[in-house]
């Protein structure tokens, strides 16, 4: 009988069979010191509808050792609606180990497993290996080499790339966790107000429409495409294609000759005379007046930057909300506000109205990066930062969710996006 090989599903597991392949102690503690560890929790006790049960072990079966049991991110099971998993790290358990003659068990059953001894003198170990580790790097790109990674629901989440690689989870994870549950559920209170899941619904639908920038940025840049179109300067094709992916690129609908569109000045006359025209009150004239500055303005940054290139214009800010969709999707499946088919069903829409939207991912991005400066707020808005990684700030930027920080944070995942190579961006096609 013929079996497939094991994939790890991330380059920590990999880094753990290994190790406990070939007998290697300090790899297998300097591969779970950079790992995040996730325990079982049973929902109820992480709800506080029941008192916590105390720690117990098992007795492994391979090694008759009594354990106490931590999983790997790649290594975490399928979605269960009654089962969650808190976060951890070396570091917590060496100081709040229960027992010294109990050992650890990591992804225990699993092809990337490792019992590893805990008395004080090992604990003291995991620590120094754990003050050695050098924290995680700002901007990786994760997958997840077992997740989706081609067709539509890869597709969907993909748009959700910027902000996934901005909160170091992998992009292409639909399962029991964004980072923790307790984690996914304090965010979704506390930055979308949402904590149940008649709100969440009702967020995700809301984002769905790619309406948070404003209903006048959003006149302001379908009535530029129309005077583009009325004077003969429709979208067209950007530069270059994606490695591999055949015409991953595509026509950038939805992104035209910057070069040749109305000048700024032509822009304000135009939707000030439609305006007119429809004899709108003047408060109205002067906040579309006002849009079509900030857009302005924001694209000449995106310019100088180079997320935008001289010959792109953006049509819509729709891409920001998408995206945010999509991470809400990942968010309420993590905080089980929703079921798996729920979130799918979100993730699939945010990725069929990105493509009626745009017309490549060159276009995708420039409308997520000027829909989040568009946000209110600004580029520093509150949801600039799903999950804080304390420690973890760009040089010369304070904590994540100030808005230079921010800055930096999304304009280092759309370079990576744009160039890595094992970026969803350059390996799916946009249709």
């Amino acid at each position: 009988m013929f079996f497939a090989p094991w994939t790890p599903p991330t380059p920590i597991e990999q880094q753990l069979q290994a190790a406990t392949a070939r007998g290697d102690w300090d790899g297998q503690i300097g591969a779970v010191a950079a790992a995040e560890l996730y325990v079982a929790v049973a929902r109820v006790e992480a709800d506080g509808l029941v008192p916590p049960a105390p720690l117990a072990p098992y007795r492994d079966p391979a090694s008759g050792k009594r354990c106490l049991p931590v999983l790997t991110r790649g290594a975490l099971p399928l979605w269960q609606p009654d089962w969650v998993f808190q976060r951890t790290t070396l570091d917590v358990l060496a100081l709040e180990w229960p027992h010294d003659k109990w050992h650890l068990a990591v992804n225990p059953g699993q092809p990337a497993a490792a019992v590893l001894p805990a008395t004080p003198l090992d604990r003291a170990a995991w620590l120094e290996v754990y003050a050695e580790t050098p924290p995680p790097a700002p901007g990786r790109l994760l997958s997840l080499y077992t997740g989706p990674l081609h067709g539509p629901l890869a597709q969907g989440l993909a748009c959700g790339a910027p902000l996934a690689v901005r909160d170091g989870v992998p992009w292409n994870e639909l399962g029991t966790v964004y980072r923790d549950y307790d984690a996914d559920r304090a965010v979704l209170r506390d930055t979308w107000g949402v904590a149940d899941p008649a709100g969440w619904w009702h967020l995700t639908e809301r984002l769905l429409t790619g309406a948070g920038a404003g209903r006048d940025a959003e006149f302001a840049l379908r009535a530029r495409e129309g005077l583009a179109e009325h004077t003969g300067t429709a979208p067209g094709e950007h530069s270059g294609t994606a490695p591999g992916s055949g015409d991953a690129q595509g026509p950038t609908a939805g992104s035209g000759d910057a070069q040749d569109s109305p000048t700024t000045e032509e822009w304000r006359q135009a939707v000030t005379q439609v305006l007119v025209h429809r004899a709108a009150p003047e408060a109205e004239v002067r906040a579309m007046d006002a849009a079509v500055t900030r857009i302005a303005e924001a694209e000449g940054r995106l310019r100088s930057e180079a997320v935008l290139q001289p010959d792109q214009r953006v049509a819509s800010a729709a891409a920001h909300d998408l995206a945010c969709a999509v991470v809400v999707a990942r968010l309420g499946l993590a905080a089980r506000l929703c079921g798996p088919a729920d979130a799918e069903r979100v993730i699939l829409s945010a990725g069929e109205a990105a493509r009626r939207t745009y017309g490549s991912w060159p276009a995708f991005a420039a409308g997520f990066q000027l829909g989040r400066a568009l946000r209110p707020g600004g580029a520093g808005d509150p949801r600039a930062a799903v999950h804080g990684l304390p420690g973890h700030a760009a040089p010369g930027h304070d904590g994540a969710g100030s808005s230079g920080s921010s800055d930096y944070d999304a304009l280092l995942a759309h370079r990576v996006l744009t160039a890595d190579p094992a970026s969803p961006w350059l390996n799916i096609p946009w249709s």
